[in-house]
């Protein structure tokens, strides 16, 4: 059995929400990016993300990038959530801005 961790970054309460329903679907552990400890994080065999979208950075988002080389091998999924309208070129260039290099790997899910 996979065990997983959903961390999330919140400033209005929605990026909240989404984690909390995420977390009742899957029995997750989830809590605050901000109260997240590596050590903690590294328990996990899945890591899902979630932030809000602003100027085209994903709130939380430094976590993962200060981390990245010590969570080789996990899944980690990253989900964010904005105010506008559905947009494939801006989703383009948040994944062109921040999934490079070590992140490449990373799934986006825009909500």
């Amino acid at each position: 059995m996979s065990s997983g961790i959903i961390l999330y970054q919140s400033k209005y309460g929605a990026t909240k929400k989404y984690a909390q329903w995420l977390q009742e679907e899957t029995g997750f552990a989830c809590m605050e990016t901000k109260a997240a400890k590596l050590n903690q994080v590294c328990e996990y065999d899945t890591i899902i993300l979630g932030g809000g979208v602003y100027a085209s950075g994903i709130a939380g988002l430094s976590f993962l990038k200060r981390n990245i080389k010590f969570l080789t091998g996990k899944k980690i999924l990253v989900f964010c959530v904005g105010a506008s309208p559905y947009d494939e070129s801006a989703i383009a260039q948040i994944r062109e801005l921040h999934f490079k290099d070590e992140l490449s790997a990373i799934i986006l899910k825009c909500i």
